[in-house]
């Protein structure tokens, strides 16, 4: 087991190992009995359809069953990895939006790899396809606007194979592949989790996406491969760059930040909701709106949240430390300290919310027993009244009971208490394009803020079992530096730069072993 444990690069605790040993060990035993766990493999394909441009093949019998636990633990390392999505004119002609990059070198050296050569058709005396120039894994969502496509020319030779890693629902959960020959539908292909789907790069092909009750998304590796080696990957890998300085045209050094708020509505426990407009020049939001498509990670959550969560899927974290260099920051702490009366905010959590039309967002609190405050930045340019994708509040004990809505605008602000219950509302069905928006929640001392982002950060301290322990090492470690913000926030972000390592070559030993 512990052999087993280091092969898979997952880290216990001593006492958490001992812990799990009689279950893992029972596990292993029930397993081992298991008729159905040594599961016969085939490298023949179970549904063969001939197309005048090639073949498509399903093969639904490739992997036993602990290589399907590895591929399982491959598509959970894929969630820490630097997703990418794609808006309107560059989104990949096929329409499926969300993509991550992959090493292919890696992927060449895996198992997986070995057994995809086995499989790609070869005619007579011929060595077949042995170069791919394009690892990615997709995510199909339900709403995307998938589109027919083929990846590569009528003149060219080659392969795309799809390895798909999320199994469905049920059978009414849609996600079948569809292929085209003189415009009319040839083939319909339905797979399942771990099947692969491999066609000729040259026939025309469309994803059906998940029907609207499947809250989660299909996740596909999928690789393309071509006979010849200078071809170009499709997809290139997010480079992740520090937030940038944004310099802000529109407000001089010393402003007003009162004579910007344009509207401000009460709960019934007197707590104030503002609505803020023209604090930031088109430049700086344009500024940042590239930096948060192009340079930032997102990570998924595909998981049905409980309990009053937001429930949004797509998050792209931001570091403090960093932005609090930033232009931006002088004028969000100016704005908090001239609109509160209080100085010394600091921010503790720092994000960009993706959504989009066919989302599920909640109702939730930001906070529970506190005084902090969230900044709320509206993203996305050129929405009107009608195109929906604003925020509404709620009175803290009766969700029936609506205290405003706050109406999306590009550059908007809404300034709030985080204990007042609010949802996003996604953009209204006939927009394509996701709704951005730029959150600034914020501590009322950096101490404190410091101490949040160490205790909520789930990359940090995560050999503690519970908030009680984790709390009690934050306090440990807030007496070893004297209680000096800027001491605790150095040892942060030392931790912070040791778990991104720990993320990543977790992604890279999950992809290496793939197949295994």
């Amino acid at each position: 087991l512990q052999h087993y444990f280091i092969q898979s690069n997952l880290s216990f605790s001593n006492n958490k190992m001992k812990s799990l040993l009689p279950t893992l060990c029972s596990l292993c035993l029930l397993l081992t009995l298991s008729s159905s766990f040594f599961s016969s493999t085939s490298t023949e394909p179970q549904i063969t359809r001939q197309h005048n441009l090639g073949s498509i093949l399903l093969f639904r019998e490739l992997f036993t069953a602990s290589q399907k636990e590895g591929l399982r633990e491959l598509r959970s390392a894929l969630f820490g990895g630097h997703w990418r999505y794609y808006d309107n004119e560059d989104t990949p002609k096929d329409g499926i939006a969300w993509q991550l990059p992959l090493d292919s070198n890696l992927l060449s050296q895996s198992p997986l790899w070995k057994l995809i050569n086995e499989i790609i058709p070869r005619k007579p005396g011929e060595k077949g396809v042995s170069e791919h120039v394009g690892s990615v894994v997709r995510l199909l969502r339900r709403g995307d606007n998938t589109r027919v496509h083929s990846v590569c020319s009528e003149d060219e030779a080659g392969y795309t194979l799809t390895l798909f890693l999320t199994q469905l629902p049920d059978k009414n959960s849609y996600g079948e592949v569809l292929f085209f020959q003189d415009d009319d539908v040839h083939s319909t292909i339905q797979p399942a989790q771990f099947n692969v789907l491999l066609w000729s790069c040259r026939i025309p092909y469309q994803f059906q996406y998940p029907s609207i009750s499947t809250g989660f998304g299909q996740v596909m590796l999928q690789i393309t491969l071509y006979d010849k080696v200078d071809v170009k990957p499709t997809y290139l890998p997010v480079e992740v760059k520090p937030f940038p300085e944004l310099k802000n045209l529109n407000l001089p050094t010393e402003f007003n930040a009162l004579d910007h708020v344009t509207k401000v509505s009460y709960t019934s426990l007197k707590r104030p909701i503002y609505v803020i407009d023209d604090l930031f020049s088109d430049e700086m939001l344009g500024a940042l709106r590239e930096h948060l498509y192009l340079s930032s990670q997102y990570y998924y959550d595909d998981s049905e949240d409980e309990g009053e969560t937001d429930n949004v899927h797509w998050i792209s974290g931001h570091r403090n430390h960093e932005f609090v260099k930033s232009e931006m920051w002088r004028v969000i702490n100016t704005t908090l300290n001239q609109v509160t009366g209080h100085e010394g905010w600091y921010p503790h959590d720092i994000s960009c919310n993706l959504n989009r039309a066919w989302d599920h967002t909640r109702i939730h609190k930001d906070c529970y027993d506190r005084e902090d405050l969230t900044f709320l930045l509206y993203l996305t340019p050129g929405y009107k009244p009608g195109d929906l994708g604003g925020t509404v509040f709620y009175e803290q004990e009766d969700v029936g009971t609506i205290v405003t809505s706050v109406q999306n605008k590009f550059g908007r602000v809404a300034l709030f208490h985080c204990e007042i219950k609010h949802a996003a509302r996604p953009p209204h069905a006939y927009l394509t394009h996701a709704r951005y928006t730029f959150a600034v929640k914020v501590a009322r001392s950096k101490l404190d803020a410091v101490q949040q982002e160490l205790l909520s950060d789930p990359s940090i301290l995560h050999d503690f079992e519970d908030e009680e322990e984790k709390l009690e090492e934050i306090f440990i470690m807030t007496e070893g530096v004297g209680s000096d913000p800027d001491k605790l926030e150095e040892v942060f972000v030392d931790l912070l730069h040791e778990s991104s390592g720990e993320r990543l070559e977790i992604l890279d030993e999950s992809l290496v072993t793939a197949g295994k």
